[in-house]
């Protein structure tokens, strides 16, 4: 299959100065379903190119970004009410993701949506801080016993807390993966952060590039795959202009044990977006990298999933690679002797739910 148009166009915005009207509307639909029309905006904007663009094609790239802008004003109100929820405490909260790319002001907030807002606090902070933002209005959106007990006990983080008026989503993690299957040690991570005159941390930009690599290719979720490789992309562009900044990169990877989700990060920025990254920072006979034979499966896999999750993008081999690599994740996350009842009890109770349903669509009007 060919390669997806929005990806054609994210290596090399000026391809689309040629585009028929056909080609746009593909182009519109493929971003949309990425979440980047907005990000594609931008590229065309950085690129002094939108003046040379259809009009109604700008309009419909001027609506995404203003929406994206309109969030990003709202998201920097709700940071400001976390940081009054922990003012006067020793709980110094740090933003995560895009979260912290908006507060933060780095390349990468161009154009960036986001469906929640992720801090990281303490372990040791994790009840006074979830107590906190519940007097601040959150509350948890899990009801059932099971799944409380799973994110607080299997997980890096508590479940996620929504605000009982504005409908914000908190999620606050302790670490920046699960620790069953996978450690880092975030102390490690609280030593390099950047904190704030406010109060508001974030993650130095090694540390930032690394949760971004860990999150996309550890845990197995990609339908936003496609954009938070282009976040990576902006992340590596503010890297190259630092002194030895790939050299340190690598470094403090194998000090933190993520050298994988680094490698993975290099070589599909570069394969899927064409990036101008050292994808030979990390050598095949590192610890931790995939032989050869791996390789090979984990590029048909990803190459088919690091796309808009959009029917005229995806492959026969698409949702192939989607399952296998949901797993893949959930064995990332767990150790089997904890997967298996895990999915034992997910499985009766989504049983359950759907016997429940049926029965109640059955039931006779009164």
């Amino acid at each position: 299959m060919s390669t997806p148009l929005l990806i054609q166009t994210l290596r090399n915005p000026t391809h689309a100065l040629a585009y028929s009207i056909e080609q746009w509307e593909l182009l519109i639909r493929q971003a949309r379903s990425a979440n980047l029309l907005p990000r594609l905006y931008c590229i065309f904007n950085n690129a002094s190119l939108l003046a040379q663009l259809p009009e109604d094609v700008v309009n419909h790239l001027e609506s995404g970004y203003k929406k994206a802008q309109r969030q990003h004003q709202q998201v920097i109100w709700e940071i400001h009410q976390i940081q009054k929820a922990f003012t006067n405490t020793e709980i110094t909260p740090i933003l995560l993701k895009g979260g912290a790319y908006i507060h933060s002001g780095v390349t990468c907030a161009q154009g960036r949506t986001l469906s929640d807002i992720d801090i990281l606090v303490r372990k040791a902070d994790l009840k006074k801080a979830e107590m906190l933002l519940m007097i601040g209005g959150w509350i948890t959106t899990k009801s059932d016993d099971y799944d409380k007990m799973y994110y607080r006990e299997w997980t890096h983080e508590i479940p996620p807390i929504r605000h009982i008026k504005r409908g914000t989503v908190i999620d606050v993690h302790h670490n920046i993966f699960p620790i069953l299957n996978f450690r880092v040690d975030a102390e490690k991570l609280w030593k390099n952060a950047l904190i704030g005159q406010d109060g508001i941390g974030v993650l130095s930009l090694e540390d930032m590039i690394l949760h971004s690599a860990t999150h996309l290719f550890l845990e197995g979720n990609f339908e936003n795959g496609l954009r938070d490789l282009t976040d990576l992309d902006l992340l590596f562009k503010m890297l190259d202009s630092q002194q030895q900044g790939f050299e340190k990169l690598k470094l403090r990877a194998f000090e933190l044990g993520l050298g994988l989700p680094l490698f993975y990060a290099l070589r599909y920025c570069q394969r899927q977006l064409n990036s101008m990254v050292p994808s030979e920072l990390i050598h095949p006979n590192d610890v931790g990298i995939p032989s050869a034979i791996r390789l090979k499966l984990m590029d048909i896999l990803f190459s088919n999933v690091l796309i808009p999750f959009h029917a005229t993008s995806k492959s026969p081999l698409h949702g192939i690679a989607v399952f296998f690599l949901y797993w893949r994740g959930h064995f990332n996350r767990m150790p089997l002797k904890i997967l298996i009842p895990h999915l034992i009890k997910k499985s009766l109770k989504s049983l359950t739910q759907r016997k429940e349903s049926k029965e109640l669509t059955q039931k006779p009007q009164q």
